[in-house]
């Protein structure tokens, strides 16, 4: 039923958008919402094959940089608006999706935007092939095929523009993803993370891909992503304080590579700080300001958690709490003596 919501959600705001011919307006608000729309824009004009507009997207999001209330950019959202990992997609679906993003690359034949985007497609596919699950549960033609697709995303996506300054973000992100499928060894990839971060420093997505291909479950050492949050703090703009830090966390909990705050590795009171400094920065993200009231019941900080639901109100998102009833299951704990 929700997931039946948000689709009717989705084409009411494709409808509204239909017209819209500048995509870095405020328009589109805080994530989910923002990624939602983008991505049924993005989905409809590649179906329709107005190349020549999803070209003015891509450059417009990349010259201006244009982020949401939350902070996450646009680009990455406009970039990451494939997913061929979902039950209802067929391989006939998949298959014709790309051949459209092919026939783009011929049309443009420089644009990088359109070899971004089905390298995007390719990954996704071979993870389609591959499966979410351990590596020992894999079948052989699973493996195969994710190894045949990923590599076809590597060549559309190994060469740099003759031109640095039409190089984009998205492309040095989608390799640090190809790293990881493809087990690069540690000084590649370190030597791949710092070439994208010094082209753009301010490019969340670098720094929680990052993070993640230095877990456990794919050969980082324990407590190796943990020490990387607390570096990245110093590799991003300065005036974006400890927030990196609160954006890997969020990540990495996002894909249960901790639960709480037990673990003394991971500091709350960072964290903590990292949601200060992102309002400071975004103050009108309502995403934000749920996550940073959910993070404080997490880490049994009452006093925070009270304050930030006396700003929260009766309008939570619920999407960050999973659910109305967990909302208010804390905030009962948050008032609670």
């Amino acid at each position: 039923m929700m997931k039946k919501f948000l689709w009717i959600i989705m084409l009411l705001h494709l409808f509204m958008l239909s017209n819209v011919t500048s995509f870095a307006t405020e328009a589109l608000e805080d994530f989910p919402a923002v990624q939602i729309i983008l991505c049924a824009k993005v989905q409809s004009l590649v179906y329709q094959e107005k190349y020549d507009e999803l070209e003015k997207m891509a450059k417009e999001f990349r010259t201006t940089k244009a982020q949401s209330t939350g902070g996450g950019w646009k680009l990455a959202i406009f970039y990451n608006s494939i997913d061929f990992r979902s039950a209802d997609k067929n391989d006939v679906q998949c298959n014709e999706y790309i051949s459209k993003l092919e026939k783009w690359m011929r049309k443009y034949p420089d644009s990088l935007a359109a070899r971004i985007m089905t390298a995007n497609a390719w990954i996704a596919y071979g993870w389609r092939a591959r499966g979410g699950g351990w590596a020992n549960t894999v079948s052989e033609e699973g493996w195969r095929l994710f190894h045949e697709r990923v590599e076809k995303a590597y060549k559309l996506l190994k060469d740099k523009p003759a031109d640095p300054s039409g190089d984009c973000p998205g492309r040095y992100y989608l390799l640090l993803q190809v790293a990881q499928a493809q087990s690069w060894d540690k000084e590649r990839c370190a030597t791949l993370f710092h070439e994208a971060v010094t082209f753009e420093p301010g490019y969340y997505a670098f720094y929680m891909m990052r993070a993640f291909s230095l877990a456990q479950r794919w050969g980082g050492e324990k407590g190796e992503w943990q020490k990387f949050a607390e570096k990245a703090i110093k590799l991003t703009p300065q005036n974006e304080g400890m927030g990196i830090y609160t954006r890997i966390l969020r990540y990495m909990w996002s894909r249960e590579e901790f639960k709480d705050f037990k673990d003394p590795s991971i500091s709350w009171s960072k964290m903590k700080q990292g949601f200060i400094d992102m309002e400071r920065v975004y103050p009108n993200s309502s995403y934000n300001l749920n996550s940073f009231c959910m993070f404080a019941c997490i880490a049994d900080d009452k006093e925070t958690a009270r304050a930030l639901f006396l700003r929260i109100g009766n309008t939570p998102k619920t999407e960050v709490w999973k659910g109305r009833a967990n909302f208010e299951k804390w905030r009962r704990w948050a008032a609670s003596e």
